[in-house]
C-alpha cells in the first residue's frame, strides 16, 4: 500500500498529483488512518474534431478583447 500523510498531500501537491498521474494509486492517511484514494482519472479519448474545435475556441478567445475586438499589437501601448 503507498500511503500519504495528508500534511503531505497539503505541503507537496504538485509532487503527490504527479505520482499519481504517473499511475500509481495512492491511500491518504489522517493520524495513522486511511481516509482517501487518488487515482488516476481514465482518459477520455476525443475526437480529432474535438480537439481542433477546442484548439480553435482557445485561440479565438486568446486573440480578441472583451466584446470581440480582435487584438492588435498598438492597444498594448498608449499613445
Amino acid at each position: 500500500m503507498n500511503a500519504v500523510t495528508s500534511r503531505e498531500v497539503i505541503h507537496n501537491f504538485s509532487a503527490v498529483a504527479a505520482r499519481v498521474a504517473a499511475g500509481e494509486e495512492l491511500t491518504v492517511t489522517r493520524y495513522g488512518k486511511p481516509v482517501l484514494k487518488l487515482v488516476r482519472l481514465p482518459s477520455a479519448e476525443s475526437s480529432a474534431a474535438d480537439q481542433a474545435e477546442r484548439i480553435n475556441k482557445a485561440l479565438s478567445f486568446r486573440m480578441t478583447a472583451p466584446y470581440g475586438k480582435v487584438f492588435e499589437r498598438s492597444d498594448a501601448y498608449e499613445e
